[in-house]
């Protein structure tokens, strides 16, 4: 498949390239998503928080990548949907919507605003039932009993991490210490830039399910890849994770420079105490806080006048090219793997490449691009995600 480089649209590349990886490797994820949506529970309450959990886009972006090196391994189709499905109950239906409450985002629209699933009471019980039935499911099969413990091993570090985040909101403390945040950023195990962890699960879930040896250096190129992904993300999310108390990984750089070090406190601390305002006057609903977030004028301005500093100071310059050094260093160690693991997985780290273009293009600013999920289906020839 075509890669990025200097000078190609991202947008363009976006598109076409998502169009051709869906195309071809997206069967066995719309079977899964098919199978998903038969499933059933003893209350009537939790089968509807289950049907409203189906993301189609969330599910074909984070099974995207199994799907491809499973058909390039020649796994069996019918098997490599079977897995999918299983993965979709523990992983994907439950971090993200436990993600988008502990992050007060509404990345993961629900699609109904009257079901349960915008309370997090509701999303915890639906949690933990899901989970179950991934592990029930799971237990069906020996296949699937060789797969568990290699997703739930990265599935609990990432829920540990995702708590981690959240218990630590607003800590006026960190904004003291630029250069221990950026050790945090850089440690091994628990650093944030691994706080995205479905490259990893997804795909040695796969291999012990179809019982391949994991290959020599996957499973560092795993990590490497949910750091290129987490680099990126946050580098788009700098609005949604500032306002709501997260020192990201841009901020941390700004604090351990001291000539912006003082100046970029004051602002955050400005922009924190405006939040948390906006926050406890407007109650626990995720949607309704991400709206009253992103439309508050002083938090907008206060924002803009971080972003200033941090692109004027060459911070984000510095960002963006530590990306691309990344992005280069996984393509050479993608590179030397066996082609039916390298080939589909450097599309993938092309497309976050393409991203990372796209926001410096833009400002620094999400802003989305001007076709769908659904646009990319239809254009794959695939049917029945709605």
């Amino acid at each position: 498949m075509r890669r990025f480089s200097a000078g190609v649209d991202p947008v363009d590349y976006d598109l076409r390239t998502t169009v051709e990886l869906f195309a071809r490797y997206g069967d066995p994820i719309l079977v899964a998503l098919r199978q998903l949506r038969t499933v059933d529970f003893l209350f009537p309450r939790m089968s509807r928080l289950h049907q409203d959990a189906l993301d189609p886009e969330l599910l074909f972006r984070q099974t995207l990548p199994a799907a491809a090196v499973g058909a390039r391994m020649g796994a069996d189709p019918e098997a490599l949907a079977e897995y999918l499905k299983i993965y979709a109950l523990g992983q994907t239906l439950i971090l993200n919507n436990m993600d988008r409450h502990l992050d007060l985002s509404a990345s993961y629209s629900i699609r109904d605003p009257a079901l349960l699933l915008a309370d997090v009471n509701s999303t915890m019980c639906f949690a933990v039932t899901s989970l179950l039935a991934m592990v029930r499911e799971a237990s069906l099969t020996p296949a699937g009993v060789r797969a568990l413990p290699f997703m739930a091993g990265v599935t609990a570090e990432i829920v540990q991490s995702m708590h981690d985040n959240y218990a630590g909101r607003f800590d006026a403390a960190l904004l003291d210490g630029g250069e221990g945040l950026l050790s945090w950023y850089r440690t091994d195990v628990r650093s944030r830039h691994l706080g995205s962890g479905f490259y990893s699960s997804v795909l040695l879930g796969l291999l012990a399910y179809i019982e391949e040896p994991v290959p020599d250096g996957l499973a560092d190129i795993l990590r490497d890849m949910r750091r290129l992904r987490q680099r990126v993300d946050e580098l788009a999310d700098l609005f949604e994770d500032t306002v709501t108390g997260l020192v990201s990984y841009p901020v941390a750089k700004g604090l351990a420079e001291p000539e912006l070090k003082v100046d970029l406190r004051r602002l955050i601390r400005k922009l924190w105490t405006r939040s948390q305002q906006v926050i406890d006057s407007r109650g626990r609903d995720a949607g309704v806080l991400n709206r009253a977030l992103a439309g508050d004028p002083e938090l907008v301005q206060t924002h803009g006048a971080v972003l200033e500093m941090l692109v004027s100071s060459g911070i984000m310059r510095e960002c963006y090219r530590e990306t691309d050094a990344l992005w280069h260093e996984l393509a050479l160690n993608l590179q030397a793997l066996d082609p039916r693991f390298g080939e589909p997985l450097t599309t993938i780290i092309d497309l976050k490449r393409a991203l990372l273009d796209r926001l410096a293009m833009n400002g620094w600013h999400d802003h989305p691009p001007p076709h769908t999920f659904q646009d990319m289906i239809e254009a794959a020839g695939l049917e029945g995600t709605t």
